[in-house]
Parts: C-alpha cells; structure tokens; sequence
C-alpha cells in the first residue's frame, strides 16, 4: 500500500513479528548522557510491536520498493528488535516530504528532529534511488539493513548522540552487517567485494577513518577495518564492543578489551596490506549472534 504524505500519515501496528526501530546514525545526533562500561548492562531489545512500533511518512513510495522494504524489516526486526521512531521515505523523482513545517534533508540516513510537541524523535530517512529499484540494485535492500543497524547502535549505546563518532567503527560494522544481511537473505554474497573492499585504500587504515570529514567510497575502508578486527573472533565481538557503550574518551581501552588487540596494532596490521584476503564467512552468522 503506499500512503500519500498529504493524505494520511500511518501509524504503524503490525503484529508481533513485524518491525520497529529506534536510534542509529549515519550522522552523529546531539544530547545524550555518557555511558561507561561498568554501569549497569544493556536493557533487553524491545521486543513488542504495537507497544515500539514505527510512525510512517510515506510519500507515494513504489508499490514494488514497499513491498521489498516489507520484507527486508521482516527479516531484520527478530534480530535487532522493535523501536518508537519515525521513517520517511520518497521516491528521488520529487522533492523530500515536508515535516512539522521543514524540509526532511534529501539522502539516506538516521538523524533526529523534534516534533511540535517538543519531543526528540530519531528519524530514519530513506530516499528511495529509481535507478536502483529499476535495474534491481542489491544496494536497494542493503541501505535498509545499513541505516536500521544503526537504528540498534544508537539504542544499544546512547553515546553515539554526541559522545561517539568514530567513523569507522560506526560506519564500518553497519556495512558489514549489510553485506552480512544481503549474504544470508537474499542471495547476494559478493556484495561485501564488489561494492565495499574493492574501494579500501591500505594508505588511509587507520586514524583518518576516525573522522567523519574523511570521506570513502561505500565505507570500503572502514569496511575492511571491521572485517579485519573480527577476522578471528567473529561480527559477535563487535556486537559486544557496542554493547559496552563506548564513548570517544574510553573506545580505545574498550577495543583492546573486548578484542585483544589495541587499536594501534590493527591500524598497522591494514596498512600492512593483504585487506583482499579478508573474509565475510569469518563473520559468522547473523542468526546466531546474540544482540
């Protein structure tokens, strides 16, 4: 079904084994308190729709997109669980929708925005590629499972809204858990070559992919620096680093804990080269891995 944005905004209340999702970024937000890793663990996943259910903005979205889009959050909410947030999607043949009075920022992204009642709302942003959807681009799904992971990062760790912004770790374990999505669902297990690793530069593994300013084509170095820091211990370690709620003053003491290695030892590890021989199947499984 696809909801016009000026004839009605949707609610969404699916059943129990449909989605949600909460905040994560492909930009850092503002506000938040500071984490550490000896305060209490992690609350559960939300696990319940209605109760954590998404509010849709939907502005005359392909059938053909909804419905891969159905799909693809049919398959990633048992995972990463259900979350209050709100998701706008246009197809990038017609101007962004507008909200509350503003222009949503073209792209594809998770930020936030207050509402009129003055509530700060995660957003999720989803400018649909026609070009992609036409030629069936696996990147049509894979943004989705992209920009919802950091949907988990930011509910798992609340320092990623202005106290966490190192880009690699960031970007890096969503493109993984992207490749990982597309391998494991929906038959694509290239992607993680043909689109990310074949852009990583050994020249530029290490500090400069902490900064955002630094830009990359499809993440590809941070991509490698993931699949590099998880080459021997599996994407579940990873989770586990994010769990631990790392901020920009303790992420490095945080790394060499959870991974046994510092952080220094696997910037010189990459620059050393041999990044074509990392593996996505060292990764493990998505279904197994506990979040």
């Amino acid at each position: 079904m696809t909801l016009s944005l000026v004839q009605s905004i949707a609610l969404l209340l699916l059943a129990p084994h449909a989605w949600g999702q909460s905040p994560g970024a492909s930009q850092a937000a503002t506000g938040s308190n500071e984490a550490d890793d000896t305060t209490s663990p992690p609350s559960p996943l939300p696990r319940a729709c209605p109760t954590d259910c998404a509010t849709e903005y939907f502005q005359n979205v392909p059938e053909e997109w909804e419905s891969d889009y159905r799909r693809v959050m049919d398959n990633l909410t048992p995972l990463l669980g259900f979350y209050d947030i709100d998701i706008v999607a246009w197809p990038s043949s017609e101007p962004p929708p507008t909200l509350d009075g503003h222009s949503v920022q073209p792209g594809q992204y998770v930020g936030g925005r207050d509402d009129q009642r003055g509530r700060h709302r995660t957003l999720m942003v989803l400018e649909i590629d026609l070009n992609e959807l036409r030629n069936q681009h696996a990147h049509r799904l894979s943004v989705i499972a992209h920009e919802y992971f950091h949907v988990y990062q930011r509910n798992r760790n609340p320092s990623l809204r202005g106290r966490f912004d190192i880009k690699w770790l960031i970007e890096g374990s969503a493109a993984v858990f992207e490749s990982m999505y597309l391998d494991e669902y929906e038959r694509e297990p290239n992607y993680y070559q043909t689109a990310q690793l074949r852009h990583a530069d050994p020249q530029s593994f290490g500090a400069p992919m902490e900064h955002y300013e630094n830009g990359e084509v499809n993440y590809g170095t941070s991509t490698a620096m993931v699949l590099l820091a998880c080459k021997d211990v599996g994407f579940q370690r990873m989770i586990d680093f994010w769990k631990r709620r790392p901020t920009n003053q303790n992420w490095k003491r945080l790394f060499e804990d959870t991974f046994g290695m510092s952080v220094e030892a696997l910037y010189a590890a990459g620059q050393a080269g041999g990044l074509d021989e990392l593996k996505l199947s060292a990764m493990g499984s998505l279904k197994t891995i506990r979040y």
